[in-house]
């Protein structure tokens, strides 16, 4: 029995690891995005490289412009009558609002903005536009030069931390009646999305797989080969395990190339990745996060078992597929309700119950404090889902359904599984 599952074991790691859909997913994702990164990076230096090194110009950078090349200001107050150097390619002074809105009219200028005589006392704008446009809809240009000259005579220190005054870390009470957990909204979004693309992509691409082999088995006819030497049911099990190992290797990459991309670009201007640079996640939750990613996993497996065991072409294969996969990501239609309340009803038992508790569980250990028996109880109960699912796929995976050449029909499931 043993030397089968391994045997096919083998087989299909050999067979998967030469697939160049799963080469360019797990090894040409990572390395594209890396592509990308300093990609960006050597446009950004380029475009950059002649401003001067002015601590206003370094946190609101040319990039955020968005669509206007070029903009004028007409300085009604007196105290900004002249761009810095870094600031001359894009905004042009005017003496009067009538020379910016003839410039405007005449395409000199894409906007202008007025600073009234008493913006020091209002701190209030005016932004002038041709016509309405989300892309020019911006205070970068103008809150450039306001920054640069404000800041002449402040020390940078000091500058840094009146443009960016704190890094909030809370505690809510409402989400967290013991006031233990101090949580940070960056981090808890990060680590909730990046658990819940990890085990959708390893789900639809690997599991895609094992789909697809059983189905392509099926219509060359060798699922008759394989099947008069080894149970159907030592079939299916040394494909999971292939599968699943492929899986948590995607994983490891993913994750592994994300953690070496945030580092990289800690100090840049991409916020996202410098976050995921600053998150430390306690070995307690990464714990947590691998056996509900592994028996998560194990629940889609024994499902697209099921589904590949009755389909007879990949057209019909993941329509059934979704039977199993929409109602496994409801969690993230309600991750408002999470991140308010995560210990309300509702949230609880899309955490514990176990179609829902992969994804559920993962959002509220990232949010709030679980109490330990509610995790105890979602595993326990997610590990007896699995036991039933592979019993499940076992029962399908058998003689007379591999070789009937035709889906049976919903009524006769039953008689598949009992039979």
């Amino acid at each position: 029995m043993t030397r089968h599952i391994l045997q096919v074991f083998v087989y299909e790691l050999r067979r998967n690891l030469r697939r160049k859909g799963f080469l360019f997913t797990t090894f040409g994702i990572p390395l594209l995005g890396f592509i990308l990164f300093y990609g960006y990076q050597a446009v950004n230096n380029l475009t950059s490289q002649n401003a001067d090194s002015d601590p206003a110009a370094e946190i609101i950078g040319s990039d955020q412009f968005q669509n206007i090349n070029r903009a004028g200001y007409v300085d009604l107050s007196g105290l900004f009558p002249e761009p810095g150097t870094d600031l001359k390619a894009i905004l042009t002074p005017y003496p009067d609002e009538a020379s910016a809105k003839a410039a405007l009219e005449a395409g000199e200028v894409d906007v202008y903005y007025v600073i009234p005589p008493d913006y020091l006392e209002t701190g209030d704008v005016t932004l002038v536009m041709p016509k309405f446009s989300l892309g020019q809809a911006t205070d970068a240009p103008i809150r450039q030069l306001i920054l640069s000259h404000l800041a002449e005579d402040v020390n940078q220190d000091v500058f840094y931390r009146l443009v960016d005054p704190t890094n909030i870390r809370e505690i809510n009470l409402q989400r967290d009646a013991t006031g233990e957990t101090a949580s940070n909204f960056d981090a808890d979004f990060i680590v909730v999305y990046v658990f819940a693309l990890a085990l959708m992509m390893s789900v639809f691409v690997t599991n895609g797989y094992l789909m697809q082999t059983i189905i392509e088995e099926k219509e060359t006819r060798l699922i008759e080969i394989l099947i008069s030497d080894m149970p159907p049911t030592q079939l299916l099990a040394g494909k999971i395990l292939a599968l699943g190992l492929l899986g948590l290797l995607q994983i490891v990459v993913w994750v592994t190339a994300l953690t070496l991309l945030a580092n990289v670009a800690t100090g840049n201007a991409i916020p996202t990745l410098a976050a995921i640079a600053n998150i430390s996640l306690p070995p307690d939750r990464v714990l947590l996060l691998l056996v509900y990613f592994i028996f998560g996993y194990l629940f889609f497996a024994a499902a697209y078992g099921m589904v590949s065991a009755i389909s007879t072409t990949m057209q019909e294969g993941p329509q059934y597929a979704v039977i199993f996969t929409l109602p496994a990501v409801i969690p993230l239609y309600f991750l408002g309700l999470f991140i308010e309340s995560p210990d309300a009803a509702l949230p609880t038992f899309l955490s514990i119950f176990p179609v829902t508790s992969p994804m559920g569980m993962v959002m509220r250990i990232s949010i709030t404090t679980v109490p330990a028996w509610q995790i105890l109880l979602s595993l326990a109960l997610l590990v007896t889902l699995d036991v039933v699912m592979i019993w499940l796929a076992g029962r399908m995976f058998r003689v007379n359904t591999l070789l009937a050449g035709q889906t049976p029909k919903l009524r006769d499931i039953p008689k598949l599984l009992g039979g």
